[in-house]
């Protein structure tokens, strides 16, 4: 693929939701068979929670569930409910033209809502380079 393809999302893209206190990398457990720079491309139906996607840390909303401790991304300790994701529905601004399994590839312009608390939850990197 050519280097008009760098906005396509890869297994290993960080995503973020605006509730969450972390960061997190999108997975992908098998392949769909399709593939930019060697990483297997992700698709609107990768949406999954506990196989695509990971709880993001402390959710700035939750008030139930269990409070946790941990580090937070500049090093300090916070502590607060943990995230407990819900996602109800596929990616949106997928891009349609280009199908990975069926579905239209994610792109960095893809997101998704968490139900439990409204967070929108967009990548930061498209997971194509070597952190």
């Amino acid at each position: 693929m050519s280097d008009g393809d760098n906005y396509y999302i890869v297994r290993g893209a960080k995503m973020r939701c605006n509730k969450g206190s972390h960061a997190r990398k999108i997975n992908l457990p098998v392949s769909h068979g399709s593939y930019v720079k060697g990483k297997p491309m992700m698709n609107q139906g990768d949406n999954v929670v506990d196989k695509n996607i990971s709880y993001f840390g402390i959710c700035s909303e939750c008030q139930e569930g269990d409070d946790i401790y941990l580090i937070a991304e500049d090093g300090s300790t916070i502590n607060g409910k943990k995230c407990l994701v819900e996602i109800f529905g596929e990616w949106s601004d997928v891009k349609e033209d280009t199908l990975v399994e069926g579905k239209g590839a994610l792109t960095t312009d893809s997101w998704l809502v968490c139900s439990k608390y409204q967070g929108k939850i967009k990548f930061e990197t498209n997971g194509q380079e070597e952190e």
